[in-house]
């Protein structure tokens, strides 16, 4: 089906009719001036409305007027808003809705997007897997995987083979593992070498055009995106450039691009904050509030004082390092979106001039959120609040993973409120979020302490608690003080809290424990990390096994002990070089081109030898590699490297050794000590 889709975007500020007049000359394009609620003033002012059927023509008009001196005093709207959404959400449709088409051009959904029960239509799903060879600086094709049967033989029949078996299956959807990152790209790029032309992976030609890979900063990291391998007529899912995929599967993927009228390929390679964002565009659309491109509101003066107050986080209780034995965790349900939900909290409804009297105040800030106007944030992070206890009430493993799913969503939502760009968050509603926390963590704690408990660890929405007191009637009274709701998250057999690295005092985020069911929680280890070889997370995973049980501190010892024994049997494989190359991979991600790093370190090191062997890592791009020695010291050995097994044993002793270390250093493990138990065979 085929819609001549006319879009718009609009345009406000000094010198419309001067704009109107310039664009007057442009063939293709309807002007006309329009009464419009703008975001976040919420107030109605005249703007200049531009549409057209020719969806490139607007981009090149966006883009003119943003770099044009005769553009300087406008503002634009609704331009960023990708036209796929905006056409969905203009048709009351959404991703993977069941829906009519009558007379060529009229769609008619058939669902509402509210539902929980819906069946999105059976997905013909194929996993695919691609090993490389490197000869000589070339790599080529060496064999490749169709769920699980392996195809082996020259490249041509290699390749060949894949889109044969790819078209048999009839597969809707293509599952890899690095093919973001450039394993599909040079597929492609091997097909064609070879005259392969009619080598495909999708069901119409080859990869969709789409954005180039580039590298960004977020939160003090530096990261990598790749140009995404996107198919014609097939989904290709990464599933290691798809945090939603990882996290929630095809049914957590689903769920989040129904609710943000983002299509199914482009969500899998998306964050949860711009799923969210997504969300927020789809309700301003709804409410017929245009959205401006560029947020253009900046922080407001704030005196040393003020900041001081208003700059605090959350709630943070410091852990006295150590072993701990009948502890109560609880923690409250999405704390932040529902403080977000209840409080009213948006960029629209912060101060605003109609409550300045009777608005709802802040903790300890001189801020002030509506009571009359409802924000498009807490509307959005309202029904995702409602619509994920819903799925928590049935017992079903695709509502396990949309609860998932819309967790990590609802999680963002808060970070987001803060972000420079978003449009309808601000700094200081992202400080009214902490300050409404602080005041709920410590409410709860007080109560705690009424109640005969003793709080051993707080952070943000997380309690700790150790006490002769009743636990359901601890969860009661906060829940009537508060009106927000907290669960239990278990019943701690025992639980270690572990030292800060650099000054030794208790860690916010470092723990791990035996709850009564019997389950592991781990918390800020190597085993948690992505960057850790699984020489190392086998270590630590021995450990808590033979830590499983333990009933007191000295019981708890005696276990550890036994661990380190045991841990010892890996640690003389790794001796006698016979461990598996493959476990000893190492993630690591960089932060700058190889020759943007000053001196001479550890990551420089890696990056110059991985570039002898012509490999090329941008900025933020994670590299996977075996440590080896040679005459100048430790080097770097790529994965597919014929040499791979030359790993540094003495460097993958220390790893291990550092490990158990991090998870016994309260009882005096340094990793001195930990390294010669572990090699006193």
């Amino acid at each position: 089906v085929e819609f001549n889709y006319m879009s718009s975007l609009y345009i406000g500020g000094y010198g419309l009719e001067e704009a109107e007049r310039r664009l007057s000359a442009i063939n293709g394009i309807d002007l006309v001036f329009e009464n419009v609620r703008t975001a976040p003033s919420m107030k109605s002012s005249v703007l200049l409305r531009v549409s057209s059927r020719n969806l490139s023509l607007l981009r090149r008009i966006a883009e003119g007027l943003q770099t044009s001196k005769s553009g300087s005093g406008l503002s634009l709207y609704d331009v960023d808003i990708p036209y796929e959404q905006r056409f969905m959400a203009e048709n009351g449709i959404f991703p993977f809705a069941h829906i009519s088409v009558r007379h060529g051009s009229e769609i008619s959904c058939e669902e509402s997007v509210d539902d929980i029960s819906y069946e999105f239509p059976p997905l013909n799903t194929c996993h695919l897997g691609i090993s490389f060879r490197e000869s000589e600086g070339a790599v080529s094709v060496a064999s490749a995987t169709v769920d699980d049967e392996t195809i082996s033989g020259d490249e041509e029949h290699v390749l060949m083979e894949i889109s044969r078996r790819l078209n048999a299956s009839e597969s809707d959807v293509i599952i890899t593992h690095g093919g973001d990152s450039g394993k599909i790209n040079e597929l492609y790029s091997r097909a064609r070498r070879l005259g392969l032309g009619s080598f495909t992976l999708g069901r119409a030609g080859g990869l969709q055009s789409t954005y180039r890979s580039k590298s960004y900063s977020s939160y003090g990291r530096v990261l990598y995106k790749p140009s995404p391998a996107l198919l014609m007529g097939r989904i290709h899912i990464d599933a290691e450039n798809s945090f939603l995929y990882d996290e929630s599967g095809m049914d957590g993927l689903v769920e989040v691009s129904r609710l943000s009228l983002i299509p199914l390929q482009r969500m899998a390679r998306v964050s949860p904050g711009t799923a969210i964002s997504g969300m927020e565009n789809v309700e301003a659309m709804k409410r017929r509030i245009a959205v401006p491109y560029r947020k253009n509101r900046s922080e407001d003066f704030k005196n040393a004082a003020d900041l001081v107050v208003a700059d605090r986080g959350g709630f943070i209780y410091t852990p006295q390092p150590g072993f701990n034995t009948d502890v109560y965790g609880v923690d409250f349900s999405s704390l932040y979106p529902s403080i977000m939900e209840k409080w009213n909290i948006s960029v629209e409804t912060l101060n605003c001039g109609c409550c300045r009297q009777d608005g709802i105040r802040v903790p300890e800030l001189n801020y002030h959120f509506c009571r009359k106007y409802r924000g498009i944030v807490p509307a959005v992070v309202g029904r995702l609040i409602s619509r994920r206890r819903r799925y928590r009430t049935v017992d079903d493993p695709a509502a396990a993973n949309r609860s998932k799913a819309l967790k990590w969503v609802l999680v963002t939502s808060f970070g987001y409120t803060g972000y420079r760009n978003a449009k309808f968050g601000s700094i200081e509603c992202h400080e009214a979020i902490n300050a409404f926390g602080r005041e709920i963590l410590l409410t709860a704690s007080e109560i705690a302490g009424r109640m005969k408990f003793r709080v051993l660890h707080g952070i943000v929405d997380s309690l700790w608690l150790k006490g002769e007191g009743d636990i359901d009637e601890f969860v009661k009274s906060v829940e009537l003080e508060t009106g927000l709701p907290i669960d239990i998250e278990g019943r701690y057999r025992w639980i270690v809290f572990l030292n800060n690295k650099g000054n030794g005092e208790g860690s916010l985020n470092r723990y791990y424990g035996e709850l009564e069911n019997g389950k592991m929680k781990v918390r800020g280890i190597e085993i948690r990390r992505s960057d850790t070889p699984e020489v190392v997370r086998f270590a630590q995973r021995i450990l808590l096994e033979k830590l499983r049980g333990s009933s007191s501190s000295d019981d708890f010892m005696r276990r550890a002990m036994e661990g380190i024994t045991a841990v010892r049997e890996i640690v003389r494989s790794v001796k006698q070089g016979d461990y598996p190359a493959e476990e000893m991979l190492i993630t690591k991600r960089t932060s700058q081109r190889v020759e943007e790093y000053a001196g001479n370190s550890e990551q420089k090191k890696i990056l110059v030898e991985l570039g002898k062997r012509g490999i090329t890592v941008n900025a933020g791009e994670a590299v996977r590699y075996v440590s080896g020695r040679n005459s100048s010291g430790r080097t770097a050995i790529p994965e597919h490297a014929a040499d791979i097994g030359n790993y540094d044993a003495s460097h993958y002793v220390s790893l291990i050794a550092r490990s158990i270390s991090t998870m016994l250093y309260p009882f005096g493990l340094t990793e001195k000590k930990v390294r010669l138990l572990l090699t006193h065979f």
